[in-house]
């Protein structure tokens, strides 16, 4: 028989078990608004019993009982719930970001409204109706020059409003990148803390939920992939990373990893792409110096070269145009060498020292362009791509525009012919106005150069080369025609510069020309078509050319059936972006509902839950009060044997 003595220990043994399961319970109530706290339990099973067969066992009727300890504290977690919530949240993040930038586009169009883009577009060609009507007068022609600069200036406006919306989504991915650094450092400190607790075998449920917490923002970030090892540890991984081809991987992608010893990768944030040369312009294909912050810090900067090239992988201007919406690269984390620290790797993982030169393929560049990559990260990125299409759009528009209206105002479909152009390039029109008699001119002028030799300065030749380069961010209207209004060509031979007697042929109420300016509004122009490198003749080629036309006896632009009219083409813009903003409104709704779910599903596994607790403090206070009242009876019994045998 084991003893009373043995019957005491089994009744302490209880009240200890008691006493812990209490411990856990009062845990689980104490952290029950605990962000991230997965709720625990105590596992009990029962001791060694006493008569376990052996060399010196006495021989009985069965084992005896010894008791229950507390074998483990388990987190009550289920891993694949938090798969189902750290994709959904990959998936909302990526549409939460879309959603917050295409609405402040949307914002900037502000269409349709009285004072948007298309609204100025249509009281710009009814200017021209009016002058077409009066062109005799001045009040007209300063109506008309006034909606111009207006429509100029609007579309000034709305280019720089959509660079900052660029550049602010930059500034969310270097904030960004700084926070997922962090993130991964501590993840990474938690690993090996939850490792050396796993193995001393006590359970390190607080060290894991404070990882699984911080797991589950950075999958609001990017896709991350959890590999579980031994001693409850976790190598992780950024899903699918590739290289910038799209045609390997990068060399041990690890970010988070069991072994002390393996490197990791952190991600650095690109702060500038310039060209080596300053007579190349960005887009060009060349070398280009490349300034990054080291693992997002902005104190510790790094440089290198990238040589970008056309070839089968793409142009040189969409290689940059991804390396400027990504911004992100790999690079290394050794926190005992701070020299080491930061640098940009290449796609086998080796560092890139400071000043080196490599190749754009070789680059390690977290590019996000493939439909699996999901997060916030992917959000900011691809929205950047709708505002570089959005820019370029309007770019064509200002472009089309200039094309179109100088063609007709000049009767030229060479810019070089042209005498007087309605739309300039500001930023080059801006430096060569001269002023005389308080009027902005362009003109030729004679100047002596440094030898004393005279040359002529062709500043109206400067700005006309500048046209092709005309974009949203710099048409303007030529000053030279706002200060003299008169100059706005109305007449059927406004187009004779080289015949003087031939610009006064036509009679002051000659509005033809004007009247062809405003037909423009209805022409089937192929906007679409324009690149940053068309020049007006190829624009007026591509829609048909110049033919007569004998309503108005002055040569129009034909149009092509494959165009689109001018106000048109911005409204299918905007209806672009209505598209887009209501699908990441749509998508947000739905994927919130989703994760919802999802995430109600899991607290119903994880969460705490008070009215379950309350019953398991009733619970183990009657098992307590149970086992107390075993170690009393003992108690009795024991003093019964001891003092009651000596009576």
């Amino acid at each position: 028989m084991s003893g009373l003595f043995a019957t005491l220990n089994v009744g302490k043994r209880g009240l200890y078990a008691q006493q812990g399961a209490l411990d856990v319970t009062s845990h689980n109530i104490a952290n029950s608004n605990t962000e991230g706290y997965t709720r625990q339990r105590a596992i009990m099973e029962t001791t060694r019993p006493f008569g376990m067969p052996s060399m010196n066992c006495q021989i009985g009727p069965g084992q005896v009982g010894t008791g229950v300890e507390i074998s483990k504290i388990q987190r009550v977690r289920d891993t694949f719930m938090d798969y189902q919530v750290r994709r959904e949240t990959s998936t909302l993040g990526q549409y939460e970001a879309r959603d917050k930038y295409l609405s402040e586009v949307e914002g900037i169009f502000n269409e349709p409204s009285d004072t948007g883009v298309s609204t100025l577009i249509g009281k710009f060609f009814d200017a021209w109706q009016e002058v077409a009507k009066h062109p005799e007068g001045s009040n007209a022609r300063t109506v008309l020059a006034s909606q111009a600069s207006a429509l100029a200036k609007e579309l000034n406006h709305t280019y720089s409003q959509l660079t900052k919306v660029k550049e602010n989504a930059q500034e969310s991915i270097k904030q960004a990148t700084f926070d997922i650094n962090n993130a991964l450092d501590r993840v990474d400190k938690l690993n090996q803390q939850i490792m050396a607790v796993k193995v001393s075998g006590m359970e390190p449920n607080d060290l894991m939920d404070k990882r699984d917490l911080l797991l589950d923002e950075l999958s609001k970030k990017f896709n991350i992939v959890v590999e579980r090892d031994k001693f409850e540890s976790i190598n992780l991984k950024p899903k699918y990373t590739k290289t910038v081809d799209g045609n390997g991987e990068v060399s041990n992608p690890l970010i988070v990893r069991k072994n002390p010893k393996d490197e990791v990768m952190r991600f650095s944030y690109i702060k500038s792409i310039e060209p080596t040369d300053p007579k190349k312009k960005f887009g060009e294909a060349t070398e280009y110096k490349i300034t990054y912050l080291k693992n997002g810090d902005k104190d510790k900067v790094g440089t290198f070269k990238l040589n970008i090239k056309s070839d089968g992988n793409g142009t040189a201007e969409e290689k940059l145009k991804r390396l400027d919406e990504s911004r992100i690269i790999w690079s290394t984390s050794n926190k005992n060498d701070d020299a080491k620290n930061g640098l940009a790797v290449n796609i086998n993982g080796g560092a890139i020292k400071e000043g080196e030169s490599v190749e754009f393929e070789k680059l390690a560049l977290f590019d996000l362009k493939g439909d699996e990559y999901k997060g916030e990260l992917k959000g900011f990125m691809t929205v950047q791509q709708d505002v570089d299409d959005y820019i370029d759009q309007i770019n064509k528009l200002a472009k089309g525009i200039t094309f179109s209206v100088n063609t007709m105002h000049s009767g030229k479909d060479n810019s070089g012919e042209d005498k007087m152009p309605f739309f300039v390039n500001g930023d080059i029109a801006d430096k060569e106005y001269e002023v005389i008699d308080g009027k902005k001119i362009l003109y030729a002028k004679n100047v002596k150069d440094d030898t004393g030799n005279i040359k002529t300065i062709d500043k109206l030749t400067n700005v006309l080369n500048g046209e092709t380069e005309i974009t949203a961010a710099n048409i303007s209207i030529n000053r030279q025609i706002v200060d003299d209004v008169m100059q706005i060509k109305t007449r059927v031979n406004d187009d004779k510069y080289e015949l003087e007697s031939e610009n006064t042929k036509d009679g002051e109420q000659d509005g033809a020309r004007a009247l062809a300016v405003a037909q423009l509004r209805d022409k089937l122009l192929k906007i679409q078509n324009i690149t940053n490198k068309t020049t007006r003749g190829q624009f007026i080629n591509d829609n048909g050319k110049l033919t007569n036309d004998i309503t108005l006896g002055l040569n129009t632009i034909n149009g092509d059936i494959n165009g689109m009219k001018i106000d048109s083409y911005f409204k299918d813009t905007v209806d672009k972006l209505g598209v887009q903003e209501q699908e990441a409104q749509r998508i947000v709704k739905n994927q919130g509902a989703l994760l919802k779910e999802f995430s109600q599903r899991r607290e119903s596994i994880s969460g705490v839950s008070l009215n379950e607790e309350m019953a398991n403090i009733v619970q183990y206070q009657h098992a307590y009060q149970a086992n107390a009242k075993i170690i009393a009876t003992t108690d009795q019994l024991l003093d019964v044997v001891i003092n009651g045998l000596k009576r």
